[in-house]
């Protein structure tokens, strides 16, 4: 599906009667109750960490130490193997790669711009996707006034700074150490330019739709852009999410979570599984991936399952609709990898 940016001067409409609403039990419970049924435990075995928790220590939110490093590294190597394999999400017989359906969206965004400027703020930086957007941007003329990052993690910035350099005129690079949702409420726009946010990396499916849903209302003015990415569900079934989540960088990202958080922890089992949550009033089904460590019981108790990632799979449809259910934005355009396992969804806030 493509089609061209709104004009920037497009008004809020009314709210559509299926905008998604943040229920009263989390997330986190949703998937604590299902897993537990799933794997046949108590719930109270089951621990489900906020996922902020990953990526920042509580007790010194500013400082980076090195199992933070390894995590910001870690996320880094993903998108870099993503980018650099020119087969990775092609069809068996052919279609885009990661890389270019990430590229052609680009395109779109551009083409749509009409040589606008913009502001260009991320949600969760990361170098090798971020360098490849740049870079794009400016071969097609874009002028990027202001580069913003946005992230829990102190240990990006520095690594972002150094890496974006060659890419941003001097004095446009910008940082936030902040949660997403706190970033409406602080002053980091630039005056009477239009901000393109960014959300890459399946980061999304991290949250209840509603959640997203009102962060972006804080976030955005009429006339903004958000690009985002999912993992979703394509007709060849679950094997894409199964084969990702089961990378080496993934198995390990699991790992350090836990010792992070239970370092007495010396033996546990990696697992993937998939697990049906009921996230809207109609008690459809939405599936999610979850990735736990399975911690061995002593004898006397059963297992302890320690979730280390969750992470909501929609079909690409379903997606769009998410998107729009609002009425307050509207899918503009959305590129997918051949096999139809990822899709790069550019919207705008009406």
């Amino acid at each position: 599906m493509h089609s061209s940016v709104v004009s920037s001067s497009v008004k809020s409409s009314s709210v559509n009667a299926l905008e998604p609403v943040v229920r009263a039990e989390p997330l986190t419970e949703r998937i604590r109750n299902s897993l537990a049924a799933l794997l046949r435990v108590p719930a109270s075995r089951v621990t489900v960490p906020v996922n902020a928790e990953k990526y920042y220590d509580e007790a010194a939110p500013h400082t980076a130490d090195t199992s933070l490093e390894e995590v910001f590294q870690l996320m880094r190597s993903l998108n870099e193997r993503g980018m650099t394999d020119a087969r990775l999400g092609c069809a068996e017989g052919d279609g885009p790669s990661l890389r270019s359906a990430l590229t052609h969206v680009v395109d779109d965004l551009c083409e749509g711009l009409e040589g606008e400027p913009i502001q260009y703020t991320e949600l969760g930086p990361e170098p090798v996707k971020t360098g490849l957007v740049l870079r794009r941007l400016r071969e097609r003329g874009v002028d990027v006034r202001r580069y913003h990052g946005v992230d829990i993690n102190p240990a990006s910035r520095a690594t972002m700074e150094r890496e974006l350099a060659p890419v941003l005129p001097a004095g446009r690079f910008a940082y936030h150490h902040t949660l997403f949702e706190e970033l409406g409420r602080l002053d980091y726009r630039l005056p009477g330019t239009r901000n393109l946010v960014t959300m890459l990396g399946f980061e999304e499916g991290n949250e209840h739709p509603g959640a997203v849903s009102a962060m972006l209302d804080e976030i955005l003015l009429p006339g903004d852009l958000f690009l985002s990415e999912m993992q979703v569900l394509s007709e060849s079934g679950w094997q894409h999410v199964f084969n990702f989540y089961q990378c080496d960088l993934m198995r390990r990202f699991s790992r350090l979570a836990l010792e992070r958080s239970r370092p007495d922890v010396r033996k546990s089992q990696y697992g993937v599984y998939l697990t049906p949550l009921a996230l809207g009033d109609d008690g459809a089904p939405t599936m999610a991936a979850v990735t736990a460590e399975v911690i061995p019981g002593d004898g006397t108790r059963v297992n302890e399952v320690f979730v280390t990632n969750y992470c909501l799979k929609f079909a690409a449809e379903e997606y769009r609709k998410l998107r729009e259910a609002s009425g307050r934005m509207k899918v503009v355009a959305e590129r997918a990898t051949g096999d139809g396992s990822v899709v790069f969804q550019l919207s705008q806030r009406l």
